[in-house]
């Protein structure tokens, strides 16, 4: 299912998040992935640093120690060479089922993978959300479809299916996303760019 968490996500999103060009401290990636709403998933405080010290020590990522007057110390951290490979890597692998975690990631890399293989994601992860509202619709209609003296009472059999339509409504928007997010991202971008062509 779509919903899944995927294995070594997080790092992948550590990387993502560096994969700019920019010297963050393990501070300002919690805060850019907390706010103002978290654009990926909930990320705690305590799960970073622990990933940002694997990513080092596998030499995806550099840090190097900024010394403050007044305050404690901060490392900041760079993305390397070798990490922007393993993200790339990791990005266009081939795939029999998309996460959520993934398909977001490869949307948000467009720049390092390309718009082909992200309208491939979206392509692929639609299919498997329509997959998903067919068998939703399908284990419904069995709960419809019981025996008389096996159902639940009426107010039982609304209150289970106000349950798959929230399940229905999460797939509807999933595949809205993929029919349209994109091209509504780029109308976006190309309404806020300034005048020059330029961002502050």
């Amino acid at each position: 299912m779509a919903g899944r968490r995927t294995s070594g996500a997080l790092e992948m999103l550590l990387l993502s998040v560096l994969a700019d060009g920019n010297s963050l401290s393990g501070y300002q990636i919690s805060v850019i992935l907390a706010e103002p709403v978290s654009l990926m998933w909930a990320v705690k405080h305590s799960q970073i640093y622990p990933a940002l010290s694997l990513l080092e020590e596998q030499g995806d990522i550099v840090g190097s120690w900024i010394v403050q007057n007044g305050r404690p110390n901060k490392k900041n951290y760079v993305i390397s060479q070798a990490g922007i490979e393993r993200l790339t890597d990791w990005l266009v692998q081939p795939r029999d089922m998309l996460s959520d975690d993934e398909v977001r990631l490869i949307a948000y890399n467009l720049d390092l993978i390309g718009r082909e293989r992200v309208e491939q994601a979206l392509a692929m992860y639609r299919e498997q959300c329509i997959e998903e509202r067919r068998q939703l619709e399908e284990r419904w209609l069995g709960v419809w479809n019981a025996p008389w003296d096996h159902q639940p009472s009426e107010e039982r059999l609304v209150g289970i299916r106000s349950l798959y339509e929230g399940a229905l409504a999460i797939r509807d928007a999933r595949i809205a996303w993929c029919n349209e997010g994109l091209e509504r991202a780029m109308r976006g971008v190309e309404r806020t760019r300034p005048a020059d062509g330029s961002y502050v």
